[in-house]
């Protein structure tokens, strides 16, 4: 059995944008469960449209994704941040 992680990064609400979705969300599942991966792929979509982006936590180091990949162990979501 395969898990899969995915995660948001929580960051000061201060250095935000406005948002609509929740800074705080964590979603696992089974690689082998079609309706798990689905709802992730789902959340991950959701969170991408709104802005944030998407990395992938791997031994050779963070890079950053565009797709999601049930195949990943970790995923993280990092908001937009203001700036200016």
């Amino acid at each position: 059995m395969t898990m899969g992680v995915m995660k948001t990064l929580k960051i000061m609400r201060q250095l935000l944008d406005d948002w609509t979705l929740p800074d705080e969300m964590t979603v696992t599942w089974d690689i082998e469960n079609r309706r798990e991966v689905t709802y992730a792929e789902e959340k991950f979509l959701e969170y991408l449209a709104d802005g944030w982006m998407a990395f992938s936590e791997e031994p050779r180091g963070r890079r950053q994704i565009f797709k999601f990949n049930p195949q990943l162990e970790l995923i993280v979501l990092m908001p937009p941040l203001g700036g200016g």
